[in-house]
């Protein structure tokens, strides 16, 4: 009778056991839809670096308090369909299995983000730099004539003398074809001030092939090369040489013609870098799964 009563209480806990397993499934397959490929999700997030520096958010309020609200920008939640590329792939992946209202950590390496940084696109400049005082050039220079002609019209013969856009240097047309040669109307003596240029330059030799020039500097000035958003000042002359400070900045990214460029200083470089500002970084996201639109789903 007792083995009886033992094998009794033994079926019956696995009865229960089998009952407490069936209310699990039953109650993870209510739960609602989970993520999974091919599914379109709407998703609120947040994106730091390791350091806790938050670079992007959906949210307005963490960006006004991140220093990073943009006035004209619409922040709302991050919509993407799961594993069609739209997103990088660290976070295709780990959002699957999410349900809806469910937030989450992601922590995603740069292999699964924006890929290593490429060395080839970083450019070091020395924060104390070294330059002559003299420059020589060849006093003839050559443009295509459509390039001529953008620039300076097309009615102009052999003779005519042009003015170099954004400068007050005079050019002299020798020859015109296909390819127009240019002479650089410029005497022993002469200034001149271009755009392009960071000083003004004064004409010290003139042969038939070439023309040089000295920098107008002083020990002191500030000036601008055009394109950085950092000012240069002149801190030695010689009678060769003249030796420059870059003045740094904090981190900015300048846009160019090229794609932005972040801009970087230590203390002896200004690091100029063309990659995309997220490559080489950890990557750590907060997530919130809004809502799931089931693949195949109207």
């Amino acid at each position: 009778m007792k083995e009886d009563n033992g094998f009794n209480n033994y079926y019956i806990a696995l009865i229960l056991l089998a009952a407490v397993l069936v209310a699990m499934m039953f109650l993870s397959n209510t739960g609602g839809p989970v993520v999974s490929v091919g599914d379109i999700v709407t998703m609120e997030y947040t994106g730091e670096f390791l350091d806790g520096e938050v670079f992007d958010t959906s949210d307005s309020e963490i960006a006004i308090g991140a220093g990073l609200y943009e006035p004209g920008r619409s922040y709302e939640p991050l919509r993407f369909t799961v594993g069609s590329g739209q997103t990088i792939e660290g976070m295709d992946s780990g959002v699957l299995g999410m349900k809806e209202g469910e937030s989450k950590t992601l922590t995603i390496p740069p292999e699964k983000a924006y890929g290593p940084a490429d060395p080839d696109r970083i450019q070091v400049i020395p924060l104390i730099d070294e330059t002559p005082m003299e420059q020589t050039f060849p006093r003839i220079t050559e443009m295509p004539a459509f390039q001529f002609s953008m620039s300076f019209g097309s009615e102009y013969e052999v003779g005519d003398t042009v003015q170099l856009p954004g400068s007050t240097i005079n050019l002299t047309i020798v020859e015109m074809g296909d390819i127009v040669n240019l002479s650089f109307a410029l005497g022993v003596g002469e200034s001149f001030s271009s755009e392009d240029l960071p000083w003004n330059e004064t004409v010290v030799a003139v042969n038939s092939t070439d023309i040089t020039i000295r920098h107008k500097v002083e020990v002191g000035d500030v000036h601008n090369f055009q394109g950085t958003p950092w000012n240069t000042t002149v801190i030695d002359i010689t009678d060769t040489n003249m030796t420059i400070r870059h003045n740094p900045i904090p981190d900015t990214t300048v846009q160019t013609q090229y794609g932005p460029i972040q801009v970087r200083f230590n203390e002896t470089s200004i690091i100029l870098d063309q990659n995309f500002f997220l490559a080489g970084k950890t990557l750590v996201f907060d997530v919130e799964i809004v809502s799931i639109q089931k693949a195949g789903a109207e």
